[in-house]
């Protein structure tokens, strides 16, 4: 390295050297008035005791120069690949959670499917109190082992940045109203005052994720009965000043409980923590809701914050941003005078006589389904997969298919795609998937697949019902000559005529 430097050195210098003197040599003989002898010494030995060391000096320079830049470009080269490789193992990592994930949720929504409908059925029978409570029991340990599996899938989302926020027109006040409905009994069977009320400055209207903020709100109305042995839990809910054209808006729920220290407070918001040992045997969970209820309100533009001290209760207060409303409130119907006070089984009675292809390939979740519809006088054919399905539908009619979507042979989103590229008559057929995928877009999925409603498992009964009156009415106002139509008198009061109309017309057809 240092004989190239010297021999650059002096290839740099011997035309400087040239150049210098041709100048002092024109200097000395044209341009003094009295030029003296010309002595090229002196310009000779100047230039070569300053010009080398300085020259050797600049290309060492600009070869440490040069060699930095080649190390730096060739580290930033590392880095980044260093960078991608991370990136792509992250990726893997997650699409792997992922997949862990919907796996896990699946198998353990096919056998809760089973408890929790098997329980469902159980507790429409005519039981004794000691068997009654039994079944409640297993109701609730069943309930709560769903809450759980839940609360992983949402946190599992949030972290990996796939939870959407799907803002809908909605009134505030309704949400506050159906989560008091829902914990009402709940906080009398404690003795506690449950109450809400909400500041005239609210909207009447908004846009905002209505399922999300109910999520938060049930989760800390739930947390304040937990806690409160007695007394009251009082919601607020209050308007602030707008941000960017939206409304501030906050719910505050107070309750009468123990209170909470600083230091537990300041634990209470982290996964899996609670706010000590002794809770989760005192009452359970896996101290991941208001971890998720947070994370939730900040990605609604707010945030859950908490005031207490022991002994004197907690407010927790949930505060997100809401829209203006897309639409304005439709006007109000008058409603038709009842001539019976209307209960669920009389809000099924679409099913009676309806001829449903039941496709799944696990027999207890079959059973769990006919369990349900044979009640209400649904006729049952049940299929393993979706290639027996299709067997069916070309030998005999259906008013409607319930699809499960994991299957042998055939799977279900296979199958609707069939059916909906058939052809044939029953290419239109209302299609329901009653599936254990449950993560978050795959109700999307389906449905942008062709199939006309959704259920997730655990089935609940009465959500079984209104996605299959939902689907066949509007089955019903498309073809109304074909679909089965809704007598307006319950299940168990005997045919009406409208079964009898209906039954004929199918023995005509057939």
């Amino acid at each position: 390295m240092s004989r190239a430097l010297i021999l650059r050195t002096v290839v740099i210098c011997a035309p400087i050297l040239c150049v210098v003197l041709l100048i002092d040599y024109a200097f000395d003989t044209w341009l003094l008035p009295k030029p003296p002898p010309y002595n090229p010494w002196t310009t000779m030995w100047i230039v070569v005791l300053v010009a080398p060391p300085v020259i050797f000096l600049l290309i060492w320079q600009g070869e440490r120069m040069r060699k930095a830049l080649t190390d730096l470009a060739q580290e930033r080269a590392t880095r980044v690949e260093e960078a991608e490789k991370a990136r792509d193992d992250a990726q893997a990592a997650t699409r792997a959670k992922s997949t862990f994930l919907a796996s896990m949720s699946h198998e353990i929504r096919t056998p809760l499917n089973g408890v929790l409908g098997m329980t469902q059925a159980l507790r429409a029978k005519d039981l004794d109190p000691e068997a009654h409570e039994m079944v409640e029991t297993i109701r609730e340990s069943g309930a709560t082992l769903m809450t759980i599996v839940n609360d992983v899938l949402d946190l599992s989302k949030i972290e990996s940045g796939h939870m959407d926020i799907l803002p809908v027109d909605a009134r505030l006040a309704d949400v506050v109203e159906s989560c008091c409905r829902l914990f009402k009994l709940e906080a009398s069977v404690k003795g506690l005052e449950l109450c809400a009320t909400i500041d005239p400055s609210v909207p009447d209207r908004l846009s905002f994720d209505a399922t999300r903020v109910r999520q938060c709100l049930c989760n800390l109305v739930s947390n304040a009965i937990k806690f409160t042995d007695r007394g009251r839990i009082t919601i607020r809910v209050s308007a602030a000043k707008e941000v960017d054209g939206r409304t501030n808006l906050s719910i505050a729920v107070a309750d009468t409980g123990p209170g909470i220290d600083g230091k537990t407070q300041d634990r209470l918001f982290q996964a899996f923590s609670q706010a000590d040992q002794s809770t989760t045997r005192r009452h359970g969970g896996t101290g991941l809701g208001l971890a998720i209820s947070r994370d939730l309100a900040r990605l609604m533009g707010g945030d859950i914050v908490v005031k207490s001290r022991p002994g004197a209760g907690a407010e927790f207060t949930l505060s997100f941003l809401a829209a203006p409303a897309s639409r304005p409130a439709p006007k109000p119907r008058a409603p038709a005078a009842p001539i019976f006070k209307e209960t669920p089984d009389q809000r099924v009675s679409r099913m009676r006589g309806a001829r449903i292809l039941l496709t799944d390939d696990n027999a207890i979740n079959r059973q769990v389904a006919r369990l349900f519809l044979q009640p209400q006088g649904a006729e049952i054919t049940e299929a393993d997969n979706g290639r027996e399905a299709l067997d069916l539908l070309e030998k005999q009619p259906f008013d409607l298919v319930l699809l499960d979507c994991n299957m042998p042979v055939m799977d279900g989103m296979e199958a609707i795609v069939r059916i909906r590229s058939s052809g044939q008559p029953w290419s239109t057929l209302p299609v329901i998937a009653l599936t254990a995928n449950a993560m978050s877009g795959d109700r999307e999925r389906l449905l942008a697949l062709g199939m006309s409603g959704y259920v997730s498992k655990p089935v609940d009964r009465l959500e079984l019902y209104a996605e299959i009156e939902r689907v066949l009415g509007a089955a019903a106002e498309a073809s109304p000559r074909t679909a089965p139509v809704a007598s307006g008198i319950p299940a168990n009061d005997g045919p009406d005529l409208g079964d009898v109309l209906r039954t004929i017309e199918r023995i005509a057809k057939r």
